[in-house]
């Protein structure tokens, strides 16, 4: 074999080099794949904000308002007018809306551009009383305003309550509770809701609130103007329900409410015709107990004997 054959098989024997593309290149290429992908989001996103179809308007719906107008709800809201709806945060919408007479306010949007408000006020159900203050409170026992702030329901028909003969000198913050978890700042000087005491009081006035509206449904029970706790603890609590005319007192207990109450609406005519009684005593299993004296400062419990009374029905047990 000739050395020039030698050399061609060498040659053909040689690597052939391949460009490559070099790093900026394909920077290049990752940089507008991504731009590629962000350029329809980024197009969305100023689209929703900016787009008038977007211009906030409200749409608001008041509960049973009697004390929150829709005048109001516009005058807190009214910087919103025209701010772009997908955008807004309800957080601080929702602070916008602190009144002591809203229970609940739930904000709703709807797009394109309508933002629904529906304010839920506050009910009075009784007039909380301590010392020589005053609280209207609500259905679950808790403080709305003190009596000062309201006095046209403070001078109305709504029930009063009361635990100061079962607190007997130990008290249970300066006033009912206001919302769970609220601070001081917001509970408008109407008492403690951030510790336990607070809590165990509005659960106190909500059983003796529970306790009006059961008796209620008897015909003496309408006359009931006055509800006092006398004692509370785990098992049940006594009541002392003050009401016009005679018997001016009636002492009820929790747990058997409904059942003597219903024997004292059958009994009511005679016992009333019997000697008139002042105070009617329907907490013992066995018995009624009638007496023609007002309860004194101390008054019998579940453990001790019944107070003593000038006559007594046997009702069935």
């Amino acid at each position: 074999m000739s050395r020039r054959a030698t050399r061609r098989r060498s040659g053909a024997r040689r690597p052939v080099r391949r460009s490559r593309a070099r790093p900026v290149v394909w920077l290049a290429i990752g940089v507008g794949k991504v731009l590629l992908g962000v350029a329809p989001v980024v197009g969305v996103g100023v689209w929703l904000a900016t787009a008038p179809v977007f211009d906030l308007e409200l749409d608001i719906q008041i509960e049973e308002a009697e004390r929150v107008s829709e005048q109001w709800v516009r005058s807190r809201l009214a910087r919103l007018e025209g701010r772009n709806l997908p955008l807004l945060s309800l957080e601080p919408v929702a602070r916008r809306l602190d009144h002591e007479w809203i229970r609940e306010a739930e904000l709703v949007k709807r797009l394109p551009n309508e933002l629904t408000v529906r304010v839920v006020e506050h009910q009075p159900a009784a007039l909380f009383t301590a010392g020589d203050r005053a609280w209207v409170i609500d259905r679950d026992g808790r403080a709305i305003v003190p009596c000062e702030r309201a006095p046209d329901l403070c001078g109305g028909d709504l029930v009063r309550v009361s635990i100061e003969s079962a607190l007997e000198g130990d008290r249970l913050g300066d006033g009912p509770a206001r919302n769970p978890g609220a601070g001081a700042e917001s509970s408008r000087g109407a008492g403690s809701s951030r510790d336990v005491q607070g809590e165990v009081l509005a659960r106190t006035l909500k059983g003796a609130l529970d306790v009006a509206t059961e008796v209620r449904a008897f015909e003496w029970g309408q006359r009931v103007q006055a509800v006092e706790v006398i004692s509370f603890g785990i098992v049940d609590d006594d009541y002392l329900l003050a009401c016009s005319g005679r018997p001016a007192t009636v002492l009820v207990r929790g747990n058997d409410l409904m059942a003597k109450a219903s024997v004292f609406d059958l009994l009511h005519g005679a016992i009333t015709e019997h000697n008139d009684p002042e105070v009617v005593d329907l907490r013992f299993r066995d018995r009624i107990v009638l007496s023609m004296e007002a309860p004194g400062a101390r008054i019998a419990t579940d453990t001790e004997a019944a107070p003593a009374a000038e006559d007594g029905v046997q009702a069935p047990s």
